[in-house]
């Protein structure tokens, strides 16, 4: 069983699930490991970008993602930020944090704390957040 990604009705006219759906397909095609962890997933991630006033749900269902536009259900887990903060979230390092990674984790992890990007399920959901850090970072 494969990994398939596709858009909801009305999905494709928004420019978050666009960028989302490019970036996994990137990211997914040639990582078998990434493909794997997106298997283990049953889960509803929320992606909100406040400046844009966009949002996407990310329905995962073993293997198979479907993208909706807004919020669809109730999520296990909610990004909240800024778009350039979220779509920031694609350049963390999956490996050890070492050179431009260390400074791309501390950037992220500055924005936790000042609250510029916003994970309500952090801590009832930390393996789905870090499986999704693991399918949006480098």
């Amino acid at each position: 069983m494969d990994v398939d990604i596709a858009f909801a009705p009305g999905a494709e006219h928004n420019a978050l699930a666009l960028w989302m759906k490019q970036l996994l397909d990137a990211r997914l095609g040639g990582d078998p490991a990434r493909r794997r962890t997106m298997r283990a997933m049953r889960a509803a991630v929320v992606l909100v970008a406040q400046d844009r006033r966009q949002s996407v749900t990310l329905r995962f269902d073993h293997g198979q993602l479907t993208i909706h536009d807004a919020i669809v259900g109730i999520p296990d887990v909610t990004f909240c930020a800024d778009f350039t903060v979220i779509t920031g979230l694609s350049e963390l390092g999956t490996s050890r944090p070492v050179g431009a990674s260390l400074k791309v984790w501390r950037r992220t992890v500055s924005d936790l704390v000042s609250s510029d990007l916003k994970v309500y399920g952090l801590f009832s959901h930390t393996r789905l957040v870090w499986r999704m850090l693991m399918l949006m970072g480098r």
